[in-house]
């Protein structure tokens, strides 16, 4: 009996450690620019974002199945003027009205990521620090945007916005996704 009981508790126990990674709900895309002297922060989202992943039972696995498109064109920050002028000039090319992203690597022991990003048809290698909390896998990074070859488009941004900025635009981007998963 007390074998049973034994074998019983242990096969709950191992079945209950096993978690499989699912997405639950959709996938969150953060952006944060600055601007003026003071690096003042702006945030903001995209409508549209297509994502692609696979329920795996390991992290990994997960994450390294996620495929990303973001129509640039639904670029939001909760001010459509802000959108307009962002829009128009620095996804004004038509290589970049799609950003796409894939991990191509995860370190679970460093809790770090590396998010492959194309934009305007250049590549980038991103290095993310992730955290899995409450369901949901949050990770950060930067970008420069002048590294996907935009630098015309940057600083047509850069001159419709002075008056906005102070004069000061950042080319660094803030970036921060969430999935969440059950």
């Amino acid at each position: 009996m007390k074998k049973v009981l034994l074998s019983s508790v242990l096969a709950f126990g191992l079945v209950s450690s096993l978690s499989a990674y699912e997405l639950n709900g959709q996938l969150g895309v953060k952006w944060t620019g600055f601007k003026t002297e003071k690096k003042a922060p702006v945030s903001g989202s995209f409508k549209e974002i297509n994502i692609n992943i696979t329920k795996s039972d390991d992290l990994a696995t997960f994450l390294k199945s996620a495929k990303v498109d973001i129509a640039t064109a639904s670029f939001d920050s909760k001010n459509p003027f802000r959108d307009k002028n962002i829009t128009s000039t620095l996804f004004s090319l038509a290589t970049s009205k799609t950003i796409m992203g894939s991990i191509l690597d995860v370190d679970t022991a460093k809790n770090m990521l590396t998010l492959e990003v194309t934009m305007n048809e250049v590549k980038k290698s991103v290095p993310m620090k992730y955290e899995v909390k409450d369901g949901n896998i949050v990770a950060k990074g930067s970008i420069e945007i002048l590294d996907f070859d935009m630098k015309d488009p940057y600083m047509a941004f850069a001159k419709k916005c002075a008056g906005f900025h102070q004069n000061k635009s950042f080319s660094d981007v803030d970036i921060e996704f969430t999935i969440p998963y059950k």
